[in-house]
């Protein structure tokens, strides 16, 4: 084993890397969660303004309309005095203000007059009220036309329900993302930045020096030395695993259980890991010094998660970018992740499409194989 023992010993003097981008991922991953992350919605609600309103006519459709405007927004009766009128818009205590008239009736819903209104430039407060104003006095003019009373058009103005939204669960999940959904989103950071570093310089490590002679000169037979290889490779890979996924258990608890979607990411970040591991031997096999190292991982891994949907949402993404980042293993990865986070159950159809982007992770892994093994024989002819 002792190819193995030369493996785990260079990787065991770059544990810093793997303390490092562990504190960066996790920093990462709570700043992001608590931005991105809300409460689920528990139903639509209207979103109002504050209103202040001037009542010269106190008459009963005047009391209407303010207790119209008063559903949806928060009402100020204010004076008429204009100084006084300035500075609460100055102040921005109010953002429009009204001023009904004293044959408001007569003027306004019997006839063609209009209300007088200020509000503050470039905001939308100016139409959204508008509109509620202008709804109101239309439907007045309705009833008041059909032949209802002044009494009887104010009530039946008060009686008039607001539209009812309920929202529809089609998915299962509530309308919200698990928390550990985040988590999961930016692993494929993590997994290719400490993979690759670690055994890139594990692969240029065992090129520095007389090693390379050592080791063709040695009793122990390439093909044994390529296991020894592969098998420390897959220990660093299964401990690294081991310390994200218990990280998450230990973060998010029962919570990671309860909607009996976790297996379904533990496998897509182990398709992930599959990867990485492929990508870091290529990468390895390619770089000469740790300079050119680092400068390769940090265009890889940074690269590949702005584009494929990591750090930017997907949602956010030009459509060409978005078709570029098909050729990329992590834009399969976050889809996975993205299906698993929007649907309360995996069946049908979405299990059928998360297999899939499983599976062509996997493919991708395999393809950085088979270009590593052919740049290998290259390099020995």
């Amino acid at each position: 084993m002792a190819v193995y023992k030369v493996y785990m010993k260079i990787a065991k003097k770059n544990l810093w890397l793997i303390v490092m981008y562990l504190c960066i991922f996790f920093s990462v991953t709570v700043m992001f969660q608590s931005v991105a992350q809300k409460d689920t919605e528990q139903g639509y609600v209207t979103e109002g303004t504050t209103v202040g309103i001037v009542d010269e006519d106190g008459g009963l459709m005047a009391q209407s309309l303010i207790g119209h405007l008063g559903n949806t927004n928060d009402i100020v009766m204010l004076s008429g005095d204009k100084e006084t009128l300035q500075e609460e818009l100055f102040y921005r205590n109010v953002d429009y203000i009204l001023r009904i008239p004293e044959d408001f009736t007569e003027s306004c819903i019997l006839g063609d007059g209009t209300l007088k209104v200020t509000t503050v430039p470039g905001t939308y407060a100016g139409s959204y009220v508008d509109q509620q104003i202008t709804n109101f006095v239309n439907f007045a003019g309705v009833y008041a036309a059909a032949g209802f009373s002044e009494e009887e058009t104010a009530e039946a103005m008060a009686e008039r329900a607001q539209a009812e939204v309920t929202l529809e669960d089609f998915s299962g999940n509530a309308g919200s993302l698990p928390a550990y959904s985040y988590y999961y989103r930016y692993l494929p950071y993590l997994i290719i930045s400490v993979l690759c570093y670690i055994l890139g310089y594990v692969l240029l490590g065992m090129r520095r020096g007389s090693l390379p002679k050592r080791l063709r000169a040695s009793a122990v037979s390439a093909r044994r030395q390529n296991l020894e290889g592969l098998a420390a490779s897959g220990v660093l890979s299964a401990g690294l695993w081991v310390i994200f996924t218990g990280a998450a258990i230990v973060m998010y608890g029962r919570d990671m259980f309860a909607d009996g979607k976790a297996g379904f990411y533990m496998i897509n970040s182990v398709a992930m890991m599959v990867v990485a591991l492929a990508l870091a031997y290529l990468i390895g096999s390619l770089v000469k010094s740790s300079s050119v190292l680092s400068g390769v991982v940090n265009i890889a891994g940074l690269g590949m998660c702005f584009v494929c949907g990591v750090f930017v949402d997907m949602e956010l993404l030009n459509g060409g970018v978005k078709k570029a980042a098909q050729f990329l293993p992590v834009y399969w990865y976050e889809t996975v992740n993205e299906l698993l986070g929007d649907y309360g159950t995996i069946a049908g159809n979405v299990r059928a499409e998360v297999l899939k982007g499983i599976g062509i992770q996997l493919v991708f892994a395999a393809a950085f194989v088979c270009v590593t093994l052919a740049l290998t024989r290259e390099k020995s002819d």
